[in-house]
């Protein structure tokens, strides 16, 4: 059985979670005897190498609202039959080809199907618009949808769930917005839960310099994006420094920074602001790694004694491995994608936001969890494989649907949350306040993004407009020139034939008979 996945790999900058969901897809699926895997990817070589498997481009979309909305029409167009709707050589007639050679598509885990990156969203749709027109079950496993979807994007979103043969979500607040719509979708743990270790060595993106964990030795790992919301990002990467000194102490403990997102080779985007924080920390056993492959991201992270971390993979993996962690959102997509993580494992309750990170009593939360940390361990421990045979089943199911089968997607049944000392006491109506501000803030975001660009195709288009009226105006102008010269010349050869109609030898020609009147 040959199977086309779809994940948001081969990027030029290297994002560790992404990676990360695509490898889980290709582990499990092998797992499960599907050897036959043609990933899509933006670097089909990379991807392949790093994956050992097939890898083919993957389709491509503006970035603009409008322009990627059209050319999603284009490519529906192209699939009820009109092939004059798109020029014969465009990317998508290659990628209608591979879907044809499948027996099915699987779009792996990830927390774009929303309108910021509405790009990949409607890259997705164009994968499951092909699949759907080819008869080809599609699967979509692990999403987050939305937070913020905008009219059009929403719409979209929906669509391609709707065409699903098999589809799930990771938190309640996305399954909740699918079942609003009608949808009956599963909710699952994120793909890369329970990511495979990697071999000792293996991985292209070994980076220097690096950490090797020592016997006896504890270390901490953490994890930062560039992003830090409304904060100022000096005061937020202050405040990082601050917690993780409060945690390593007085050198009992490394600390190990991790990078998610970063161009390999480059030292930039985490591994950047992973250098800021260290700067402004006391501790000096501190490690600012190098790119990592997401598997061996993963290895790390899963062996550490606490983990701290605004990246949201970074949590996925300590959760899995029974790691306690410290998760800090600072936005509200962050909230929505790590406290339902957390709260899949009875931990939502324990997520943090800038709200909570400039209170005084954020030390206390960051005391009381680093005390409890081998409770929370053992916890974790005793949920985890359940939680894994949850996540196995799915996948079981994910092969039966690629075989034809229609099996319901499973729900996973969310624990009751544990440990209640470490609520953070935040009314709930407070906090839904405060999401639907942002949410609203991002919509309006989108928008402004939307009509500045169709502002700038329409000017573009007038522009060329214009362009073309001056073109066509001196052209007339040309022409009439032209016009107006071969009048006067008519006129003139006109005057030298009636000078010589009355020239002398012209009148004695026509006597003669030899010319005709």
């Amino acid at each position: 059985m040959r199977v086309v996945v779809l994940g948001d790999i081969g990027q030029s900058v290297y994002h560790v979670g992404d990676e990360a969901m695509a490898h889980a897809v290709v582990d499990e699926l092998q797992a499960r005897g599907v050897s036959d895997i043609v990933l899509l990817s933006r670097n089909p070589e990379q991807s392949a190498r790093l994956y050992d498997t097939s890898a083919v481009k993957t389709l491509e979309f503006p970035w603009p609202p409008h322009r990627r909305e059209t050319y999603l029409k284009e490519i529906r167009a192209v699939l009820a039959g009109d092939l004059d709707a798109l020029p014969a050589d465009d990317q998508v007639h290659a990628l209608i080809k591979t879907v044809g050679e499948s027996d099915g598509v699987v779009i792996a885990g990830g927390g774009n199907m929303n309108s910021p990156y509405g790009w990949l969203l409607y890259e997705r749709a164009a994968l499951g618009a092909i699949a759907e027109s080819l008869g080809k079950p599609l699967v979509i496993s692990g999403q987050t949808v939305g937070p913020v979807l905008t009219g059009p994007d929403y719409d979209t979103a929906i669509e391609l769930f709707r065409s699903a043969a098999l589809a799930s979500v990771r938190e309640s607040t996305s399954l909740e917005m699918l079942n609003e719509a009608g949808l009956q979708t599963g909710l699952t743990l994120d793909d890369a839960s329970f990511l495979k270790a990697s071999p000792e060595g293996a991985g292209y993106l070994s980076a220097e310099p690096s950490y090797q964990p020592k016997p006896g030795r504890p270390y901490l790992v953490a994890s930062f994006a560039p992003g830090t919301g409304a904060m100022d990002r000096n005061d937020f990467n202050q405040r990082v420094a601050d917690i993780l000194d409060r945690i390593a102490g007085p050198g009992s403990l490394d600390v190990v920074m991790i990078p998610h997102m970063s161009r390999p080779g480059n030292r930039d985007i985490d591994i950047e602001t992973h250098a800021d924080i260290q700067r402004r920390m006391r501790a000096k056993n501190v490690t600012v790694c190098g790119q990592f492959t997401a598997e061996e991201a993963a290895t790390l992270t899963t062996q550490a004694e606490f983990v701290v971390a605004s990246r949201y993979h970074p949590i996925v993996f300590a959760l899995g491995a029974g790691v306690p962690c410290v998760a800090l959102a600072v936005d509200y997509y962050g909230e929505v994608r790590l406290g339902g993580a957390l709260a899949n494992w009875g931990l939502g309750h324990t997520m943090r936001s800038l709200r909570h990170v400039v209170t005084p009593e954020f030390n206390e939360f960051v005391d009381e969890l680093w005390r409890r940390r081998r409770d929370i361990r053992d916890y974790l421990n005793t949920i985890s494989p359940s939680q894994a045979d949850f996540q196995s089943a799915w996948w079981d199911t994910v092969v039966e649907t690629l075989k034809g089968a229609t099996p319901v997607a499973p729900i996973l049944d969310i624990p009751e949350p544990i440990f209640p000392e470490l609520h953070s006491g935040e009314h709930p109506e407070a906090a839904k306040l405060t999401a639907n501000n942002e949410a609203h803030i991002g919509h309006q975001s989108v928008e402004l993004y939307r009509l500045t660009h169709a502002l700038e195709d329409t000017t573009g288009t007038l522009a060329a407009a214009e362009a073309e009226r001056e073109r066509l105006r001196q052209a007339l102008e040309d022409m009439s020139s032209a016009i107006s010269a071969v009048e006067r010349e008519v006129e003139s050869l006109q005057g030298r034939l009636g000078n010589l109609n009355s020239s002398m030898l012209v009148r004695i020609g026509r006597r003669l008979g030899l010319l005709r009147a």
